[in-house]
Protein backbone atom coordinates (compact mmCIF):
# COMPACT_ATOMS: atom_id res chain seq x y z
CA UNK A 1 0.00 0.00 0.00
CA UNK A 2 1.21 3.48 -1.05
CA UNK A 3 0.27 6.81 -0.20
CA UNK A 4 0.47 9.55 -2.85
CA UNK A 5 0.97 12.92 -1.41
CA UNK A 6 3.99 13.54 -0.05
CA UNK A 7 4.99 9.46 -0.39
CA UNK A 8 5.68 9.23 -4.04
CA UNK A 9 4.87 13.07 -4.81
CA UNK A 10 6.44 16.00 -3.23
CA UNK A 11 3.73 17.76 -2.37
CA UNK A 12 -0.21 17.57 -1.96
CA UNK A 13 -1.96 17.04 -5.52
CA UNK A 14 -5.25 18.46 -4.64
CA UNK A 15 -4.08 21.29 -3.19
CA UNK A 16 -1.72 22.15 -6.12
CA UNK A 17 -4.73 21.01 -9.09
CA UNK A 18 -6.96 23.72 -7.15
CA UNK A 19 -5.02 26.16 -6.42
CA UNK A 20 -4.12 26.19 -10.07
CA UNK A 21 -7.58 26.23 -10.75
CA UNK A 22 -8.32 29.05 -8.70
CA UNK A 23 -5.11 31.46 -10.52
CA UNK A 24 -6.64 30.52 -13.65
CA UNK A 25 -10.17 32.19 -12.99
CA UNK A 26 -9.69 35.17 -11.01
CA UNK A 27 -13.38 36.04 -9.86
CA UNK A 28 -12.71 31.94 -8.01
CA UNK A 29 -9.50 33.26 -6.55
CA UNK A 30 -11.50 36.61 -5.17
CA UNK A 31 -14.24 34.58 -3.67
CA UNK A 32 -12.27 31.97 -1.92
CA UNK A 33 -10.25 34.59 -0.03
CA UNK A 34 -13.17 35.50 2.42
CA UNK A 35 -13.49 31.30 3.35
CA UNK A 36 -9.96 30.28 2.82
CA UNK A 37 -9.30 31.08 6.97
CA UNK A 38 -12.29 28.93 8.06
CA UNK A 39 -11.56 26.47 5.57
CA UNK A 40 -7.96 26.01 6.87
CA UNK A 41 -8.62 26.32 10.34
CA UNK A 42 -11.28 22.93 9.80
CA UNK A 43 -8.75 21.24 7.77
CA UNK A 44 -6.79 20.72 11.08
CA UNK A 45 -9.70 19.01 12.54
CA UNK A 46 -9.85 15.79 11.89
CA UNK A 47 -12.95 14.94 12.01
CA UNK A 48 -14.24 17.85 9.49
CA UNK A 49 -11.56 17.87 7.31
CA UNK A 50 -13.58 16.92 4.42
CA UNK A 51 -15.55 19.85 5.26
CA UNK A 52 -12.79 22.51 4.84
CA UNK A 53 -11.61 20.41 1.63
CA UNK A 54 -15.08 20.37 0.03
CA UNK A 55 -15.26 24.71 0.65
CA UNK A 56 -12.30 25.02 -1.35
CA UNK A 57 -13.12 22.84 -3.57
CA UNK A 58 -16.33 23.61 -4.34
CA UNK A 59 -15.78 27.32 -5.50
CA UNK A 60 -12.12 26.08 -7.75
CA UNK A 61 -14.87 23.71 -9.41
CA UNK A 62 -17.67 25.92 -9.79
CA UNK A 63 -18.91 25.86 -13.36
CA UNK A 64 -17.64 22.74 -14.59
CA UNK A 65 -19.53 19.43 -15.37
CA UNK A 66 -17.80 16.20 -15.54
CA UNK A 67 -16.58 16.55 -18.79
CA UNK A 68 -14.99 20.09 -18.03
CA UNK A 69 -13.90 18.58 -14.57
CA UNK A 70 -12.36 16.06 -16.19
CA UNK A 71 -10.11 18.27 -18.97
CA UNK A 72 -9.38 20.39 -16.10
CA UNK A 73 -7.42 17.50 -14.60
CA UNK A 74 -6.21 16.41 -18.05
CA UNK A 75 -4.58 19.87 -18.09
CA UNK A 76 -3.48 19.56 -15.13
CA UNK A 77 -1.38 16.39 -15.17
CA UNK A 78 -0.17 17.29 -18.33
CA UNK A 79 1.38 20.62 -17.58
CA UNK A 80 2.82 17.60 -14.45
CA UNK A 81 4.40 15.73 -16.70
CA UNK A 82 6.05 18.56 -18.80
CA UNK A 83 7.57 20.02 -15.33
CA UNK A 84 5.58 22.52 -15.28
CA UNK A 85 3.78 22.08 -12.09
CA UNK A 86 4.32 22.55 -8.38
CA UNK A 87 5.35 18.86 -7.74
CA UNK A 88 7.30 16.59 -9.13
CA UNK A 89 8.05 12.41 -8.26
CA UNK A 90 10.36 11.48 -5.36
CA UNK A 91 13.30 9.70 -7.62
CA UNK A 92 13.39 7.02 -4.34
CA UNK A 93 9.41 6.69 -3.91
CA UNK A 94 9.38 5.59 -7.67
CA UNK A 95 12.53 3.70 -7.78
CA UNK A 96 10.62 1.77 -4.42
CA UNK A 97 7.43 1.34 -6.28
CA UNK A 98 9.20 -0.01 -9.71
CA UNK A 99 10.71 -2.71 -7.35
CA UNK A 100 7.49 -3.77 -6.21
CA UNK A 101 6.45 -4.11 -9.70
CA UNK A 102 9.44 -5.92 -10.76
CA UNK A 103 8.54 -8.32 -7.83
CA UNK A 104 4.92 -9.11 -8.72
CA UNK A 105 3.96 -7.50 -5.88
CA UNK A 106 0.12 -6.54 -5.77
CA UNK A 107 0.71 -2.81 -5.38
CA UNK A 108 -2.66 -0.43 -4.36
CA UNK A 109 -2.32 3.38 -4.40
CA UNK A 110 -5.01 4.87 -1.81
CA UNK A 111 -4.92 8.35 -1.48
CA UNK A 112 -7.17 11.11 0.15
CA UNK A 113 -6.44 12.81 -3.32
CA UNK A 114 -10.02 12.43 -6.11
CA UNK A 115 -9.40 9.04 -7.70
CA UNK A 116 -9.82 10.90 -10.81
CA UNK A 117 -6.79 12.97 -10.18
CA UNK A 118 -4.86 10.31 -9.06
CA UNK A 119 -5.19 7.87 -11.56
CA UNK A 120 -4.23 10.25 -14.20
CA UNK A 121 -1.33 11.09 -12.43
CA UNK A 122 -0.39 7.09 -12.80
CA UNK A 123 -2.14 6.29 -16.09
CA UNK A 124 1.75 5.52 -17.15
CA UNK A 125 1.89 2.64 -14.42
CA UNK A 126 -1.43 0.65 -16.48
CA UNK A 127 -2.71 -2.30 -14.43
CA UNK A 128 0.27 -2.55 -12.72
CA UNK A 129 -0.84 -0.96 -9.73
CA UNK A 130 -4.52 -0.36 -8.76
CA UNK A 131 -5.73 2.92 -6.73
CA UNK A 132 -8.10 3.81 -4.32
CA UNK A 133 -9.00 7.32 -3.82
CA UNK A 134 -11.93 10.32 -2.45
CA UNK A 135 -14.79 10.17 -4.73
CA UNK A 136 -16.63 13.57 -5.41
CA UNK A 137 -20.72 14.40 -6.12
CA UNK A 138 -21.75 17.33 -8.21
CA UNK A 139 -23.49 20.06 -5.58
CA UNK A 140 -25.08 23.40 -6.37
CA UNK A 141 -22.73 23.95 -9.71
CA UNK A 142 -19.87 22.78 -8.24
CA UNK A 143 -17.65 19.88 -6.95
CA UNK A 144 -17.40 18.59 -3.33
CA UNK A 145 -16.25 15.47 -1.69
CA UNK A 146 -18.51 12.63 -0.95
CA UNK A 147 -16.33 10.18 0.29
CA UNK A 148 -13.49 10.82 1.55
CA UNK A 149 -9.95 8.15 1.52
CA UNK A 150 -8.20 9.91 5.00
CA UNK A 151 -7.25 7.91 7.96
CA UNK A 152 -9.29 5.27 8.96
CA UNK A 153 -11.30 5.20 5.95
CA UNK A 154 -8.82 4.21 4.06
CA UNK A 155 -8.61 0.24 5.64
CA UNK A 156 -12.61 0.76 5.61
CA UNK A 157 -12.09 1.15 1.35
CA UNK A 158 -9.43 -1.33 1.24
CA UNK A 159 -11.22 -3.72 2.97
CA UNK A 160 -14.44 -3.11 0.77
CA UNK A 161 -12.41 -3.44 -2.71
CA UNK A 162 -11.67 -7.28 -1.24
CA UNK A 163 -7.89 -6.17 -0.19
CA UNK A 164 -8.27 -7.81 3.22
CA UNK A 165 -7.54 -6.14 6.54
CA UNK A 166 -4.02 -6.79 6.69
CA UNK A 167 -0.98 -6.10 4.18
CA UNK A 168 2.79 -6.94 3.90
CA UNK A 169 3.96 -3.80 3.47
CA UNK A 170 2.81 0.23 3.65
CA UNK A 171 4.73 3.58 2.66
CA UNK A 172 3.22 7.01 4.13
CA UNK A 173 4.11 10.09 5.31
CA UNK A 174 1.65 11.08 7.69
CA UNK A 175 0.54 9.61 11.07
CA UNK A 176 -3.03 10.18 9.74
CA UNK A 177 -2.27 6.72 7.89
CA UNK A 178 -1.62 5.20 11.15
CA UNK A 179 -3.97 2.67 11.00
CA UNK A 180 -3.30 1.57 7.28
CA UNK A 181 0.63 1.20 8.24
CA UNK A 182 -0.60 -0.46 12.07
CA UNK A 183 -1.98 -2.99 9.63
CA UNK A 184 1.64 -3.37 7.75
CA UNK A 185 3.58 -6.61 8.27
CA UNK A 186 6.61 -3.80 7.29
CA UNK A 187 5.70 0.19 7.70
CA UNK A 188 7.59 2.82 6.18
CA UNK A 189 7.19 6.82 7.42
CA UNK A 190 8.39 8.55 4.15
CA UNK A 191 10.25 12.04 5.24
CA UNK A 192 8.79 11.96 8.84
CA UNK A 193 9.38 14.33 11.29
CA UNK A 194 9.89 12.63 15.16
CA UNK A 195 6.17 14.67 15.91
CA UNK A 196 4.65 12.28 13.11
CA UNK A 197 6.50 9.44 14.65
CA UNK A 198 5.27 10.12 17.70
CA UNK A 199 1.78 10.49 16.87
CA UNK A 200 1.99 7.46 14.63
CA UNK A 201 3.79 5.09 16.98
CA UNK A 202 0.84 6.13 19.89
CA UNK A 203 -1.56 5.06 17.28
CA UNK A 204 -0.31 1.37 16.87
CA UNK A 205 2.36 1.87 13.78
CA UNK A 206 5.79 2.00 16.06
CA UNK A 207 7.16 -0.49 14.32
CA UNK A 208 7.13 1.89 10.72
CA UNK A 209 10.45 2.34 9.81
CA UNK A 210 11.48 5.82 8.47
CA UNK A 211 12.99 6.63 4.90
CA UNK A 212 14.03 9.83 3.43
CA UNK A 213 13.18 10.12 0.07
CA UNK A 214 14.14 12.91 -2.41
Amino acid sequence: MFDLDKTLLSADSTVTWIRSLLRANPWKLIAVLPVLPFALVVLHVPSARHVGASVLLWIATIGLDRPALERSIDAFTTRFERGLQEIRWFDDGMKKLREHIARGDRIVVVTAAPKWLAERLLVSFGDDLQVIGSSLRRAGGGWILERHCRGGEKCSMLLEAGYGEAWRYAYSDSDDDAPMLARAKEAFLVNASAKIQRRAAARGASHAVVMSWQ
